[in-house]
């Protein structure tokens, strides 16, 4: 405001100096003096803008009176401060955005190469031909698993049976001491997913003393002596159980009518698919015996890798799936459950054993070893697991649908019964077992021996 005002009493002075003394002052000289005047105000007024406040009097600091040339410095160096770290923070977000892009990037091609080697290779985490370091063949088993031939006065016959697709698997069909004119029954005996046929020599052959029956003992393709070209597979594998039954037919000595299905673990699987399909086909079958085996693959992804749950729908192509069965079939069926299953939930055993008994004509029937292990019921079961699978033989050959229909309770019809019997003391380490230790302690100690007494 007085700049102002001195303005205006200088450009008076020039005038009335000039008019005193007689003199023209142009409008070009006023114009200029007025233009000095006014920017000499500017900078005083700037000047004033970067005084600081002093105390709580609102007093200020002169520049010119506090010598300090770094204030306006200071305020440059904050206004490139506040750019730095705005564009820091631009930067470090980018950054966050770009880490996050590649790790979903790459989290995603992790995935798909996974699920692309579940899809691929899922066949090798269900089926082991070996186990344990234990030799393929059975011809190379430790004594007393190696052949039939080993065990005095029990007949058998060893033999390379043609599949539907070409394919020669290899079997052994033990017949009783009392097999004469057909009268005893034949059982197809369906192992599990890891070994061969020799390591389940010993139970095959008390089974057919036991139930005084034949036994056929079917080695899958890909495994033992079987043909290995092609691997074990669920489409496979059915062709194997198929060719089985053939085999049965056309054998002279086999009495049709008297045909029992067994599968243990997946062979249970493979004996249900079995049943199945000589339902369809109008193939009698006298019963089918599972013994631990599971409803499908697909829940026992959710038991064993719950992890590959989400994404299951993608990568599973096995199947197996016996709740699709059980509903359905009218064949005398036995379950044979171990009440400490410790790879396939006892609940899934029970659910098949429920699907299937929905109907008072048939004949089906459990078994519970409490003690039972997955690969070791049988040993836990004693004699009761035996009778238990003799008298459901024997009710099975007198079943008749017919007549079991025309019954008012069927009360007999679907029997829940359990063991008795000492435990056996099995180890439990091993989140999959194939094999029980008991089992594998036994085999593996008859395999030293043999090597001890040929470095003998």
């Amino acid at each position: 405001m007085m700049k102002t005002r001195s303005l205006w009493v200088l450009s008076s002075s020039i005038l009335l100096s000039g008019s005193s003394k007689k003199r023209v002052c142009t409008s070009f000289e006023i114009s200029r003096t007025i233009s000095s005047l006014t920017n000499r105000t500017y900078a005083t007024i700037d000047r004033k803008e970067f005084l600081a406040p002093h105390s709580s009097t609102d007093q200020h600091y002169d520049l010119r009176k506090n010598n300090n040339p770094h204030i306006l410095q200071k305020r440059t160096i904050m206004t490139e401060d506040s750019s730095n770290l705005a564009t820091q923070s631009s930067f470090l977000s980018s950054t966050l955005v770009t880490f996050a892009c590649r790790l979903g990037y790459f989290t995603g091609g992790v995935a798909i190469v996974v699920a692309a080697i579940l899809y691929m290779k899922q066949d090798n985490l269900l089926y082991f031909p070996t186990i344990g370091g234990l030799p393929k063949s059975p011809r190379r088993n430790p004594r007393g698993y190696r052949s039939p031939s080993e065990y005095e006065d029990l007949p058998f016959e060893s033999i390379m049976m043609p599949c539907p697709d070409g394919v020669k698997i290899h079997s052994w069909l033990i017949f009783h001491d009392n097999n004469v004119n057909k009268q005893v029954p034949t059982v197809i005996f369906f192992h599990g997913n890891a070994g061969n046929i020799g390591l389940r020599l010993p139970n095959a052959i008390k089974m057919s003393k036991q139930l005084r029956a034949n036994v056929l003992l079917v080695e899958y393709r890909g495994y033992g002596d079987s043909e290995s070209h092609v691997g074990p597979s669920e489409k496979g594998l059915r062709l194997d159980a198929e060719a089985a039954l053939q085999f049965c037919q056309s054998h002279p000595r086999i009495d049709l009518k008297q045909v029992f299905l067994f599968g243990r673990s997946l062979g249970g699987a493979v004996a249900f698919h079995l049943a199945d399909f000589a339902q369809r086909k109008d193939i009698p079958l006298a019963g089918v015996i599972v013994e631990n085996t599971f409803t499908s693959i697909s829940a026992m992804v959710d038991q064993l890798m719950p992890f590959l749950t989400p994404i299951k729908a993608l990568v599973l192509r096995i199947g197996w799936d016996s709740t699709k069965i059980a509903p359905y079939l009218e064949t005398p069926t036995l379950y044979m459950a171990g009440g400490k299953d410790e790879l396939v939930p006892h609940e899934q055993m029970l659910e098949l054993f429920q699907l299937q008994s929905t109907k008072p004509s048939r004949l089906v029937r459990m078994h519970v070893v409490p003690e039972g292990t997955h690969n070791d019921t049988h040993m836990h079961g004693g004699q009761p697991y035996w009778d238990a699978m003799k008298g459901f033989v024997k009710a099975a050959l007198s079943h008749s649908p017919e007549q079991s229909s025309a019954d008012s309770s069927g009360e007999d019809q679907c029997l829940v019964t359990e063991s008795n019997s000492d435990t056996v003391d099995t180890d439990k380490k091993s989140a999959i077992p194939t094999m029980s230790s008991r089992f594998m302690d036994i085999v593996q100690g008859r395999t030293m021996e043999d090597a001890t007494k040929k470095n003998d």
